[in-house]
């Protein structure tokens, strides 16, 4: 495939908050053991290339804002439970996904355990330019993603 007609992989993200009854520890769990062994599958079959979940305990969320909330007065510090993660090859996956009947029964408990109508959704693209504490650039500036032509 040619530079000129490759697309990046999408990122797209979900915050997820807990229903009231549950608590931070038992939600993540439930996530981990009851509906991933359901999901993955699904993944499997409409190529996802990554997944991960980035909790967000609300004891480490209340320790930041305490310590550097003086410093940054107007940011605002998420209370989601957890932000889950999926780059895809395309956009497309998202909604064949979502249609796709497997899918339905890995979220069959989802309105028992999360509060669906907070959720924050995203999508867009992802570039790495430092990890493990070594710079990826190398001297030379990597191409924005961003208004990246399909020719």
């Amino acid at each position: 495939m040619s530079a000129a007609t490759e697309t990046p992989p999408v990122k797209f993200t979900i915050t997820h908050h807990r229903q009231p009854q549950h608590t931070h520890e038992a939600f993540i769990d439930w996530i981990v053991k009851e509906h991933l062994p359901l999901a993955i599958p699904v993944f499997r079959k409409y190529g996802v290339i990554d997944y991960s979940l980035f909790v967000t305990p609300p004891s480490l969320n209340e320790g930041l804002k305490q310590e550097i909330g003086s410093f940054r007065p107007t940011w605002d510090f998420a209370e989601c439970d957890c932000f889950i993660e999926y780059i895809l090859p395309s956009a497309e996956i998202i909604k064949n996904i979502m249609s796709d009947p497997e899918w339905q029964v890995a979220i069959k408990d989802q309105d028992k355990w999360v509060d669906v109508p907070r959720a924050l959704v995203s999508i867009g693209y992802s570039t790495t330019y430092f990890q493990r504490g070594k710079s990826l650039i190398h001297g030379e500036i990597f191409e924005s993603p961003v208004g990246k032509k399909n020719t």
